[in-house]
C-alpha cells in the first residue's frame, strides 16, 4: 500500500539532526506545503542536502523494499564482515584408532592433526550509480503519493541491478565449483512426468540418507576428509519445470518435513550453469558468501543541480569444498573406482624368523604379516607385505620333544594380546620345540571366507 507524502516527510524530519528539526516545520497532513517550501528555499541548501541523505539512506529501503526483486540465493549469504576481507576454513581429518598397549613407550610423541584448508577472499567490488535531479523532486510533491512512487522508481534500480547480479555471481559459483573440485554427480532420467519424478525422489531420498554417513565421496572430488550431513541441513536446487513435474507432498515425505519448511529446503534457481542438471542436494554452508562493503554514498552537484548516489557493495563470494554436494544429471553420472582384494596368504615370524630360541619362563616376540592382491578396474596390483594387529589372527601353542613326542603344556604357555609369547618355566626340557599356529580372523565382508593359516617354531635353549 503506498504512503503518502505526509508520512514519508514525518519520518525523515523525525529521524533528521536536532538542528534540522529546529530550522525545517514538522510536516503534518495540513502544513506540507510549509515543510517543502523550507527544504527548497536556496537558503536552506544544507537541510535539504540532509533532508536528502535520511531520505535515501535510512527511509528510501523501506518503501523499496515490498517492490525489489530479491536474490533467490540469498538464504546461503552470512553475516556482513566488517573486518579483514578473507576467510579460512579448515576441515580437520579424521585421525586412526591405536590398540591398547600396557607397555607404549610414546607418551611424548608429536602427533600434529592433518588438516585441509581452503581461503575465500574478497572478490566483488561493485558500485551502482543514479542521479536524482532538483526538478524532479520538486516535481514528486504536487502528487499526495508521489513522493512513495518517486523513491520506489528511483531507488529500485541499483537495488534491483544490485540483487540480480549477486544471484548471477552465485549461480556462477556452481560453474566454479565443477570446474575447481569436481561435483559429485548422480545420473537420474528426465524428470518430465510422474514415472521421472517418482524414480527422481526415490534416489533423492536414498542418497539424503546416506549423507548422514560419515563419507569422502559426496564432498569436492579432491577432498579425501569424510563429511556427513544431517538431514535437517540438507537444500534442493532445482528449476522451476522440475519442481512443477515433482509431487511436493511426496517430497515432503521424503525429507520428513512440514509444508511450511518447503519453501526454506527448495530454492528455485532459473538455470544451472552447468548442462543436463536437475537439481543440486548440499547443505546451508556450500555457498560461503560475506559482504565485506554495503553502503550508499552520495554528493550534491551545484553546477546540474543533481544529487549523485552511488551504492558500494563489496563482498566474498565462493563455495566450500568441505560440505556434501551431490548433483542430479542426466548425463554421465560418477564412476566410483571399485577395489577388490585377493588375500593369499598369512605369515607367522617368531624373533628374528632366524632359528629363534628361547628359555623356560621366558617370553619372545611374534609377529604376523598379510599378503595378496588389490584389484581395480581389472589391474592387478601385488604391494609389500602389510603387518597386521596381533590380534588379528587366532593363536595355538603346541609343542614336541626333539624325538617328536608330543608335549602337554600348561597354561602358563600362551601368546597374548600384544603378540608376546610366553612359556612356561617347568615341563620344557633343551631342544623341545614349541610349534605356533595362526589363523587369520578376517571375515570377507563381500562374499566367501577363506581363512589363512601360518605357523612357526621356537626351540627351547
Amino acid at each position: 500500500m503506498a504512503t503518502n507524502n505526509s508520512t514519508i516527510l514525518e519520518k525523515v524530519w523525525l529521524n533528521a539532526s536536532n538542528d534540522f528539526q529546529q530550522r525545517i516545520p514538522r510536516p503534518t497532513q495540513g502544513n506540507i506545503s510549509k515543510t517543502v517550501d523550507a527544504l527548497f528555499d536556496p537558503m536552506n541548501r544544507q537541510y535539504f542536502n540532509d533532508f536528502m541523505q535520511v531520505l535515501i539512506n535510512r527511509i528510501a529501503f523501506t518503501y523499496v523494499r515490498g517492490q525489489r526483486w530479491e536474490n533467490k540465493l540469498a538464504v546461503f549469504k552470512g553475516q556482513k564482515i566488517n573486518y579483514g576481507s578473507t576467510i579460512q576454513e579448515i576441515a580437520p581429518n579424521w585421525i586412526r584408532a591405536h590398540a591398547y598397549n600396557v607397555a607404549e613407550e610414546t607418551l611424548l610423541k608429536l602427533n600434529r592433526p592433518e588438516a585441509e584448508v581452503w581461503y575465500h577472499s574478497q572478490n566483488r567490488q561493485d558500485r551502482y550509480d543514479i542521479s536524482i535531479s532538483y526538478d524532479d523532486l520538486r516535481t514528486a510533491f504536487v502528487d499526495e503519493y508521489g513522493l512513495n512512487n518517486f523513491i520506489a522508481k528511483v531507488m529500485e534500480v541499483p537495488i534491483n541491478s544490485d540483487e540480480y547480479d549477486e544471484y548471477r555471481i552465485m549461480l556462477q559459483l556452481i560453474a566454479e565449483y565443477e570446474n575447481s573440485f569436481g561435483f559429485y554427480k548422480e545420473n537420474i532420467s528426465a524428470i518430465t512426468n510422474e514415472a521421472t519424478a517418482k524414480e527422481f525422489l526415490k534416489t533423492l531420498q536414498g542418497l539424503a540418507g546416506l549423507l548422514e554417513f560419515p563419507s569422502a565421496r559426496y564432498n569436492a572430488a579432491n577432498v579425501d576428509i569424510p563429511v556427513f550431513a544431517r538431514n535437517s541441513e540438507l537444500v534442493i536446487l532445482m528449476t522451476p519445470q522440475t519442481k512443477a513435474a515433482i509431487n511436493i507432498d511426496a517430497l515432503m515425505a521424503a525429507f520428513n518435513i512440514e509444508k511450511g519448511e518447503i519453501k526454506q529446503r527448495i530454492i528455485t534457481v532459473d538455470e544451472f550453469p552447468i548442462p543436463n542438471v536437475e537439481a543440486l542436494l548440499t547443505t546451508e554452508d556450500f555457498f560461503v558468501c560475506h559482504d565485506t562493503v554495503y553502503e550508499n554514498t552520495n554528493f550534491w552537484n551545484p553546477q546540474t543541480l543533481v544529487n549523485n548516489y552511488y551504492l558500494h557493495h563489496w563482498g566474498i563470494y565462493s563455495v566450500s569444498p568441505f560440505v556434501p554436494a551431490i548433483l542430479f544429471t542426466t548425463g554421465t553420472g560418477t564412476s566410483i573406482p571399485v577395489v577388490t582384494q585377493n588375500l593369499t596368504a598369512i605369515e607367522l615370524t617368531i624373533g628374528d624368523g632366524d632359528n629363534p630360541t628361547v628359555e623356560p619362563g621366558g617370553k619372545i616376540k611374534t609377529s604376523i604379516a598379510l599378503t595378496g592382491t588389490l584389484t581395480e578396474n581389472g589391474n592387478s596390483y601385488t604391494g609389500d607385505k602389510i603387518e597386521l594387529a596381533p590380534e588379528s589372527a587366532i593363536y595355538e601353542v603346541t609343542a614336541e620333544t626333539s624325538d617328536n613326542a608330543s608335549i602337554n603344556l600348561n597354561a602358563r604357555t600362551y601368546v597374548d594380546k600384544y603378540g608376546v609369547l610366553h612359556v612356561q618355566k617347568s615341563g620344557l626340557e633343551t631342544g623341545d620345540v614349541i610349534t605356533v599356529n595362526a589363523t587369520s580372523t578376517y571375515i570377507n565382508p563381500s562374499g566367501a571366507t577363506t581363512s589363512l593359516t601360518d605357523s612357526a617354531t621356537v626351540t627351547i635353549a
